[in-house]
């Protein structure tokens, strides 16, 4: 449930229940569906450990993606593969070092590469909605 009592900020039809589109969209993103532009997201926002990378998603989507450690991790290794992040070993203030990730200039373009694919899919994604609701009625 978002911060405001709504379901991943959809309408009031979601209000009440009970949270299960939140499960239902977190289960799409935990197989990986929104997790490549959701690490990307959180890089341009401030570099990090996976751990950190996690809790910010978690906190900018208001909890509609939860990106479990083992596909945040996959996506991190598939994108420093492909070149758009960069890890650095850094010493744990309390513990072991950890991987610092932070984006490339080529990964920054991919962000904007995943912005404009979302807005259209977010585009479709409305007119397929809108006529879901008219031949549901």
């Amino acid at each position: 449930m978002g911060v405001d009592g709504r379901c991943c900020g959809q309408d009031a039809l979601h209000a009440n229940d009970g949270g299960e589109c939140c499960r239902r969209r977190r289960g799409a993103a935990s197989r990986g569906a929104l997790v490549e532009p959701a690490v990307l997201a959180a890089l341009l926002r401030a570099d990090g450990h996976g751990y950190d990378l996690r809790r910010d998603i978690a906190e900018f989507t208001d909890g509609c993606v939860d990106a479990d450690p083992g596909g945040l991790y996959r996506a991190l290794r598939r994108l420093e593969e492909d070149g758009f992040v960069v890890s650095t070993w850094v010493e744990g203030e309390s513990g072991p070092q950890r991987r610092e990730y932070r984006l490339t200039p080529e990964g920054r373009l991919l962000a904007q590469e995943w912005a404009a694919h979302l807005r259209e899919r977010q585009q479709l994604s409305g007119v397929l909605a809108d006529a879901l609701s008219e031949t549901a009625h």
